[in-house]
């Protein structure tokens, strides 16, 4: 059967975009993240986090995390949580830098960096610093992968279909209210 998907973030944040011969520049990304449950017993369950770009619709960029890639990350970052708590401890990063990101000097930020010149087919990092006086401290970091054509018209469908409903909806709330006038 066709994945289900439960949604457990969706919001804009402010992000320190990097590439290879830029300055650092302040933009918005949207972040989503999901879980994908399985549509059968045998299969694990993997989240799903999402980049996208309300101003830009071929903006994309996905990451798919399966129980086995997080004990790579949980390795390598030296991360002291099990995949089971990982969106929510991820989700708390995000909050935090919502909550920071309108001061001055905030203490966490959301950097995306990419090492090549353009953000168009090649990895970025996702990552989450928490910077004070004496110290850059990276809470996580995630390579996340452009979306290919598939992807990218995958994705537009989606929102396209979203448009389409949310339209059909408000007819449906202004002939209800017309009714109630007349």
């Amino acid at each position: 059967g066709p994945h289900m998907t439960e949604l457990l973030f969706n919001k804009r944040l402010q992000v320190l975009v990097k590439s290879k011969d830029t300055d650092e520049r302040r933009s918005v990304i949207r972040v989503s993240i999901e879980l994908q449950l399985p549509s059968s017993p045998v299969h694990r369950k993997d989240l799903v986090v999402r980049l996208t770009d309300d101003t830009d619709l071929y903006f994309l960029y996905n990451l798919i995390i399966s129980e086995e890639d997080f004990q790579s990350l949980k390795v390598q970052q030296g991360l002291l949580i099990d995949f089971t708590s990982f969106p929510q401890k991820f989700i708390d990063l995000l909050e935090q830098c919502i909550c920071e990101q309108d001061k001055e000097n905030p203490r966490f930020l959301l950097q995306l960096s990419s090492s090549s010149s353009a953000f168009d087919h090649s990895p970025s990092n996702l990552n989450i610093v928490e910077t004070n006086a004496d110290k850059h401290l990276t809470h996580l970091s995630l390579k996340l992968l452009p979306g290919s054509d598939t992807d990218i018209k995958k994705y537009l469908a989606s929102c396209l279909s979203s448009v389409k409903e949310e339209k059909q909806q408000l007819q449906q709330k202004l002939r209800k209210t017309e009714e109630d006038l007349t």
